[in-house]
């Protein structure tokens, strides 16, 4: 790092797509005994099963932690009868005896990132992780800031067992992405306030920083304006750098994003068009790559004038927001020198969601991440 540049742990990655993933998991399985778990939310979205399934026939015969959230609102009638079908398969394929369920109070709390705080305990108390070969996070029916909480807290975890201990257990996220899906489904009403990822506030109110250069990093999705709306009221960045999916199966869907949310970017926030980004919609590792990048040229090019806060806020899909995460991880905890970014993962968490809509087949592409464990070794 003598030329000020950063290193990036997730250079080079592995990840497995629809295409790899069975030969992936069956691969990894069977050169030894291996003691799987697998980390899910207990969610009303279609997809929640598809990956656990797949890793089972893969021939895993994993424990259950079952995330289940609670925000104080009854579910709607469609919402309650999904979640009840997924939990009875989930049942059907491992047993009863195999599943914890984990509870997890969501939103509300005098505190704004009440949900990640309640997320990290709940973890922490969920049971012994070192007991464990591997740890799979599949965040297909997490929410959010529950997922991001969740993959955060057990890199560090792994991490540091790694470190006191030197046993290496290998950390996997997968998920069930589905853009069309989620397009199609009902909009719900979002909280009032910005939440953060606990550990990355991104030092936003410490009193001696406030007037430190603020840089905000949305990586948009479609349908995002009052997200972004609140989000930029409560940073008043000074500077604001658009992220769009690109390359992507669509290939005008980031002009198209461009264009939806054209007023908020141009009018209201006046961005400079050449600050626009562009993130890899289907590898969260190469939309890591660009983002770091640009947070870094931030950080090298401000260090003398005191540094700035860099914020990313994952208004896109689940697959980028992973990227985006391991982005801020990387900068927060990775092989940075002295002059770190103080980083901050804002978001708005939704207080109602709305019924899915599940009109014909779904398009589901399974990815599985390795995000740590014996490739680094």
């Amino acid at each position: 790092m003598s030329d000020g540049h950063a290193q990036m742990r997730w250079d080079p990655y592995l990840l497995s797509p629809e295409n790899e993933f069975d030969d992936f998991w069956r691969n990894h399985l069977k050169k030894c005994s291996r003691k799987v778990l697998i980390v899910l939310g207990r969610g009303f979205d279609p997809r929640a099963l598809e990956a656990p399934r797949r890793i089972k026939e893969a021939g895993a015969s994993p424990d259950i932690w079952l995330l289940a959230f609670d925000n104080g609102l009854d579910d709607s009638e469609a919402r309650a009868a999904l979640t009840a079908e997924n939990l009875a398969g989930l049942i059907r394929l491992f047993g009863e005896e195999a599943i914890r369920p984990v509870d997890i109070k969501i939103g509300g709390g005098a505190q704004g990132n009440a949900t990640s705080i309640n997320t990290r305990r709940a973890i922490a108390r969920a049971g012994q992780i070192d007991q464990y070969d591997d740890v799979v996070v599949d965040i297909s029916a997490m929410p959010r800031m529950v997922a991001l909480t969740t993959v955060a807290k057990l890199i560090y975890d792994l991490d540091e067992i790694a470190a006191k201990s030197r046993k290496v257990i290998n950390l996997h996220v997968t998920i069930a992405e589905s853009v069309s899906a989620d397009l199609k489904a009902a909009r719900g009403s979002l909280n009032e306030e910005v939440t953060t990822v606990v550990g990355f506030s991104g030092h936003l109110t410490a009193q001696g920083t406030e007037h430190v250069p603020r840089v905000w990093f949305p990586v948009l999705g479609e349908g995002q304006a009052d997200r972004l709306i609140k989000i930029q009221d409560k940073l008043d960045p000074d500077e604001i750098c658009p992220v769009i999916p690109f390359p992507s199966r669509e290939p005008r869907r980031g002009d198209e994003i461009i264009d939806e949310h054209r007023q908020i970017l141009f009018d209201d926030f006046q961005i400079e068009p050449r600050n626009i980004l562009r993130a890899s919609e289907y590898n969260p590792f190469e939309a890591y790559k660009q983002l770091f990048a640009a947070m870094d040229r931030y950080r090298r090019a401000l260090k003398e004038l005191g540094g700035c806060k860099a914020y990313v806020s994952p208004v896109s899909s689940k697959l980028l927001s992973i990227g985006a995460l391991l982005a801020c991880y990387d900068h927060r905890y990775g092989a940075v020198d002295r002059n770190r970014l103080m980083v901050g993962i804002p978001y708005v968490e939704t207080a109602v969601y709305g019924d899915p809509l599940l009109e014909g087949s779904l398009e589901i592409e399974l990815y599985s991440m390795w995000i740590r464990g014996d490739w680094e070794t």
